[in-house]
């Protein structure tokens, strides 16, 4: 490691927009780290808005791109190649680069001449997990369910800073649900849930464009919305669905299959709401076995019971939850000692 007052850390984005899952993530780690002393400068799309050191990789984000929808193959993956590469022209000004794409980390990886961690926003996949051990880079899931066989060098949850996330104590107007419009993450199973439970829910997520999620949400969503107890609100900023979420009875959260780490499990507990959910990880490893904060099961009658008594959670415990697991700094923290135990290994 090259002596320098602070930890010098290139923090490399997608290049998609600024309001998924691991560009939030991006956007509190840096924040966090900031607070903490490392100096962090972020690689990301010009339309960012960051208090970091910022080199834009693209004009714009991708998804904010005119002509999005118009865009070949060839054309977009010329775009984010060209984002995400762009860190190794600038790696001698740093001590470490953080990545946060699996799909171009080989690619880095293997011509970076400084270290490379990189945190697994999606699914672990094998040859892949392959092509970063040959690289020699430094892999962090982001939960023990996601990691499963796979021997990452660390294992950190996502994080959110709770201090600049307010929260409310009263009961709460609504359900909410928030996710990715897809079969796996049950909106449709939501909707039955706040039916039956006879409470508004109002459903925020993106439809995709894959054929598969464009049917999912034609044929399993669609017909049930009616704009006044089941209302589908589209994807909003972060700071509009804090608003919502605090002003929830409770998040809905019915997982089919497994997920990663879900951002808004500590984003609804920060708000002080608490969660009704699937026995499916990693809900159990995130929320433990405390009925104050959450209500999991994978029956659809204790989740319509738990959505009629919502008074049975404490809006308190969950805001408690939130700062004592979720906080970013303590996610920060984590990187810290993974970034120096890595350097250090390397000089010795």
């Amino acid at each position: 490691m090259k002596k320098s007052k602070r930890l010098r850390v290139a923090m490399v984005a997608p290049p998609f927009g600024d309001i998924g899952g691991p560009e939030v993530l991006v956007k509190q780690l840096t924040n966090a780290l900031l607070k903490i002393g490392a100096d962090v400068t972020l690689f990301a799309p010009a339309d960012w808005k960051t208090k970091a050191k910022h080199i834009p990789t693209l004009s714009q984000s991708l998804w904010n791109m005119a002509d999005f929808k118009k865009q070949t193959r060839r054309v977009r993956n010329n775009l984010i190649v060209s984002s995400q590469v762009k860190i190794l022209a600038y790696q001698k000004d740093f001590d470490i680069i953080h990545l946060n794409s699996q799909g171009l980390a080989y690619a880095i990886g293997i011509n970076a001449t400084i270290p490379c961690v990189l945190s697994l926003h999606n699914k672990i996949i094998t040859s892949a997990f392959k092509q970063f051990k040959k690289a020699k880079i430094y892999t962090v899931s982001l939960s023990k369910a996601q990691q499963g066989k796979f021997k990452t060098s660390a294992n950190i949850w996502n994080g959110i800073s709770t201090k600049d996330t307010p929260y409310s104590l009263k009961r709460g107007r609504h359900l909410i649900f928030i996710g990715r419009l897809t079969d796996y993450k049950g909106a449709d199973t939501a909707i039955q849930v706040a039916k039956e439970a006879n409470k508004k829910l109002l459903i925020f997520g993106r439809i995709g464009a894959t054929i598969e999620r464009q049917t999912y949400f034609k044929e399993k969503i669609k017909p049930l919305i009616d704009g006044k107890q089941i209302v589908y609100m589209d994807e909003v900023s972060n700071k509009k669905i804090y608003h919502y979420l605090r002003d929830a009875e409770a998040l809905l959260f019915p997982l089919r299959r497994p997920d990663i780490c879900p951002m808004i499990v500590s984003e609804a507990l920060a708000c002080g709401t608490p969660i009704i959910g699937t026995v499916i990880q990693p809900l159990p490893e995130l929320l433990g076995k405390n009925n104050k904060i959450a209500t999991l099961s994978n029956r659809k009658r204790d989740l319509v019971r738990a959505a009629k008594n919502t008074d049975q959670f404490d809006r308190k415990e969950c805001r408690k939850y939130a700062e004592k697991y979720f906080d970013s700094s303590i996610m920060a923290e984590k990187y810290i000692k993974l970034y120096k135990k890595i350097l250090r290994d390397k000089q010795g």
